[in-house]
């Protein structure tokens, strides 16, 4: 990973002669992408929207605050039939060089995941038939995220964002009337989310 960052970072735009007067980062932003998520251990491709607060604290660095809604169809046959979606929080900081035309971020940080699943009709009725399971879910959990990305004339992104995520996978089951037992499995999602945004500035840099 670290190799994939460096690399990145010499593949940037080149430096503006004036680094501070030059750049196109604004000091504040609303930040509004649309995204697909790659396929991983437990999920298909999925779609994930995303509102993002970005502001500047000191050049070049840039911390950014997230909620992102996720939806996705849960592909694994060892789980049961279904559909996760939910939010997912974040916190990173970015750092970032570019020119006028181009500006290029590399950063990381903390993500906060709290996935609800949905379950088909065959796969609920299968699991209270057999297992005596009245309900099913992800742990709410913490993870991390990497994120690289290019941004045109300050106003349409594009990134890519590698998050990983092991939430506890629980099944709740009926041992008898007001008796109920939790059985957890650790999983783990690793995404790989491409996605394209508009910039709002709110407050620009001069």
């Amino acid at each position: 990973m670290n190799a994939l960052v460096f690399a990145y970072m010499l593949a940037m735009p080149l430096y503006p002669v004036n680094p501070v007067q030059q750049d196109t980062v604004n000091f504040m932003n609303m930040h509004f992408t649309a995204a697909v998520t790659g396929p991983n251990t437990v999920l298909s491709t999925g779609v994930e929207l995303s509102t993002k607060y970005e502001l500047m604290l000191i050049h070049p660095i840039v911390l950014r605050g997230a909620i992102d809604y996720k939806f996705g169809s849960v592909s694994d046959a060892q789980y049961p039939d279904g559909y996760l979606y939910g939010p997912t929080l974040s916190v990173e900081a970015l750092y970032y060089r570019g020119t006028t035309k181009m500006t290029g971020f590399v950063g990381g940080g903390l993500v906060f995941s709290h996935y609800d699943m949905s379950l088909s009709s065959a796969a609920a009725d299968s699991l209270l038939k057999y297992e005596n399971v009245t309900d099913v879910g992800f742990k709410s959990t913490m993870g991390y995220r990497f994120t690289a990305g290019l941004r045109f004339r300050s106003v349409i992104s594009l990134e890519v964002n590698l998050t990983d995520l092991r939430p506890d996978f629980i099944k709740t089951q009926s041992l008898g009337p007001s008796v109920y037992a939790e059985k957890h499995r650790q999983t783990r999602f690793n995404d790989i989310r491409l996605s394209i945004g508009f910039l709002l500035p709110l407050k620009r840099f001069y």
